[in-house]
C-alpha cells in the first residue's frame, strides 16, 4: 500500500509522465526493497480493492502499421521531454532506440538539450554495438527531416520538403540505411510503450 500511494502521488503530478499504475514495477520493488515475493495477480487485486486503479483508455487505431520479420530490419527512434523525477529541477530529453521486431531497447540516454549531435551519438552507439540496420523509423522532427513550412508574407521558402538533408539523415544516407517517417502520432505508439517501462524505473 505504501508503494501504491507513492505511485498515486506521481500519477497525479501533472509534471510527471506517469499516467497509469505499473503493478509489475510494484512487484519488483517488493522483491528488491522489502524482500517479499508477491504474485502480480495478488498485487492487482489488492490495488483495485484499495482504489489504486485507473482504467486504461481504448487504444487508438493505427494509421500505419509497421511489420518486421527479423531483428535489425527496422529501428524505431524517438525522444521524449519530461520531468523524469519528482526531485528534478527541470525537464530532460530521453532519447531511445528500439528494435521493432524483438522489442529490445537498444539505446537510452538522458540529455538536457536535444541536438542533432545527441541523436548522431545514439546512431553511433547502436551501429557499433549491434551493426547497421536496414532502416530507421522516426517522426518528422526537424533533426530527422527537413519539412517545408507554409510561405508567409514575411518569408518565401525556396527548398521543398526533403530537398535538404539534416546532418542526422546524412549520416544514415552515407551508411546506406533507409529512413521511414511516421505519418501521424498514432503511428509512433510502438516506441511510446517502452517509454512507460523506462519512466517508472527512472523515477
Amino acid at each position: 500500500m505504501n508503494e501504491l500511494a507513492i505511485e498515486k502521488k506521481l500519477i497525479t503530478d501533472p509534471n510527471i509522465p506517469l499516467r497509469l499504475y505499473n503493478y509489475s514495477y510494484i512487484k519488483d520493488r517488493l522483491e528488491e526493497v522489502y524482500k517479499q515475493k508477491v504474485s502480480l495477480p495478488s498485487i492487482i487485486s489488492r490495488a483495485k480493492a484499495a482504489g489504486f486503479y485507473i482504467k486504461k483508455k481504448d487504444p487508438k487505431a493505427h494509421d500505419r502499421e509497421v511489420l518486421t520479420n527479423y531483428p535489425g530490419e527496422l529501428i524505431q527512434h524517438d525522444s521524449s521531454h519530461h520531468k523524469w523525477s519528482p526531485y528534478a529541477d527541470s525537464k530532460w530529453y530521453l532519447i531511445t532506440s528500439l528494435d521493432d521486431y524483438s522489442r529490445f531497447i537498444l539505446y537510452t540516454a538522458l540529455v538536457e538539450k536535444e541536438t542533432s549531435w545527441a541523436h548522431i551519438q545514439a546512431l553511433e552507439y547502436v551501429i557499433l554495438k549491434y551493426g547497421i540496420p536496414a532502416s530507421y523509423y522516426v517522426d518528422s522532427h526537424s533533426i530527422f527531416r527537413f519539412v517545408q513550412g507554409r510561405d508567409s508574407f514575411w518569408r518565401k521558402h525556396y527548398s521543398l520538403t526533403d530537398e535538404v538533408d539534416p546532418q542526422w539523415k546524412q549520416v544514415l544516407s552515407e551508411l546506406g540505411v533507409e529512413i521511414t517517417y511516421a505519418l501521424s502520432p498514432q503511428a509512433k505508439c510502438k516506441i511510446e510503450r517502452p517509454y512507460e517501462w523506462i519512466q517508472d524505473r527512472l523515477i
